[in-house]
């Protein structure tokens, strides 16, 4: 994160690392998983990621021009990050999701990345965007927007099935809407708000 001014975690070189981890705080930096409370949850627990740090050395003072959205992040001297992580016991953090791509479904929350990459594993898949819309029973729907490998053959149900197979049932897409391509940012980012 920019807000940050450098990394606030990073595996140290003294302790044998954790692949799948973003790694430990380093110094200047202090990092705590919370709920929505802004509370700290125990380790194994998910909740949004919050780094504290010095403003102006490593961590920004605020948004240029823009009270709201510094007040919207940085909380009690804690910059709110917008990530879903947890950590373990030995005080490793681990990257969940962005808070923004969760999925509310009947009181479950629902990684939008995680059906993604279940669904990447069909063969018949090429890539996929998983995005919370609207249910009036449920909070949220899960629908899946895919884009077949060239030449491949896939139905909506076939990838329903797929899903069902390898993912919690809360878990599975209820909508597939096939797609030529995804709308991207200059990076490659796909840009979930214009579907």
């Amino acid at each position: 994160m920019t807000e940050t001014m450098s990394l606030p975690l990073v595996h140290p070189l003294d302790v044998p690392p954790k692949p799948l981890a973003m790694g430990m705080p380093v110094i200047g930096y202090e990092a705590k998983v919370v709920d929505d409370g802004g509370e700290e949850v125990p380790p194994g627990t998910v909740g949004e990621l919050v780094v504290r740090g010095e403003p102006g050395v490593t961590l920004m003072k605020g948004y240029f021009k823009n009270a709201d959205a510094t007040a919207q992040t940085l909380r009690d001297g804690w910059l709110h990050s917008g990530d879903n992580a947890w950590m373990d016991e030995d005080g490793w953090f681990f990257f969940v999701d962005r808070k923004k791509d969760m999925i509310k479904r009947a009181g479950e929350n629902v990684s939008a990345s995680e059906v993604e990459e279940t669904l990447k594993q069909h063969a018949a898949v090429f890539d996929a965007a998983v995005v919370g819309v609207p249910d009036p029973v449920r909070d949220q729907a899960i629908k899946a927007y895919v884009i077949l490998n060239e030449g491949a053959r896939a139905s909506a149900d076939d990838l329903i099935a797929w899903c069902g197979s390898h993912l919690s049932t809360f878990k599975v897409p209820e909508l597939v809407e096939f797609r030529d391509t995804f709308p991207r940012t200059s990076v490659g980012k796909i840009q979930k708000h214009l579907f």
